[in-house]
């Protein structure tokens, strides 16, 4: 009889490549792409969508899981004491959230280029993924929140941000206006003319966070 169990060999090259590739990317890319989001946001991702490395579509696909990660871990701590309230299966849900936000930029971004040319699926993940920088940062802001607000579910800030004073309403539209500008660019590298980039970019952003809400309601 044929044993239908992977070759245990093949399965361990299988782990140790992809935990290699996870360690080669931040150890090196990621460095670089995180200090051009944060200290040349004008257009230094625009060079980087530009002029893709061979690894950006692998390079996307970790941002993603990192993203997702992270949340998880981060919405574990943040929730403190009604961590008892909750399943695991509600922190794998709201660790989604964001994953979703960042793909649905990617759709956003890839139906706005069929429009006008021929965009690469796999370079279009990109866009979604370098925009989980920005929304990354929300973990320690959070964070920062419940222990400065003391608030009990810090989760409703996200739903209403009228409600972390004026210093973290700042905070979170320049985070608003991170995604704007990383999408802008994003437009602008396939060829879109500026001023449509500059109109669309709000748009597509604000629609994203309305997909976004709409895909949270059905899932809560």
């Amino acid at each position: 009889m044929e044993n239908s169990n992977p070759n245990p060999a093949i399965a361990s090259s299988t782990s140790s490549t992809i935990s290699d590739e996870v360690k080669k990317f931040y150890k090196n890319d990621f460095k670089e792409l995180f200090l051009t989001v944060v200290k040349n946001p004008i257009d230094g991702v625009f060079h980087l969508f530009k002029n893709p490395t061979k690894d950006a579509y692998k390079n996307a696909l970790i941002l993603y899981c990192s993203v997702f990660v992270f949340f998880l871990i981060g919405i574990y701590i943040i929730a403190g004491e009604s961590r008892g309230f909750l399943e695991f299966s509600d922190f794998m849900k709201l660790s989604l959230v964001p994953v979703i936000f960042m793909f649905t930029i990617t759709l956003l971004s890839f139906a706005i280029k069929s429009i006008s040319g021929k965009p690469d699926f796999k370079n279009e993940l990109q866009t979604g993924a370098i925009s989980g920088i920005p929304v990354a940062f929300l973990v320690p802001i959070l964070l920062i929140l419940k222990i400065a607000l003391s608030i009990d579910n810090v989760f409703v800030l996200v739903r209403n941000p009228a409600g972390v004073g004026v210093f973290g309403f700042i905070v979170l539209l320049y985070i608003v206006m991170m995604f704007i500008n990383i999408f802008q660019q994003s437009l602008k590298a396939s060829g879109t003319k500026d001023a449509v980039a500059w109109y669309l970019s709000p748009l597509a952003i604000f629609g994203a966070f309305y997909i976004t809400d709409m895909v949270i309601e059905s899932m809560f």
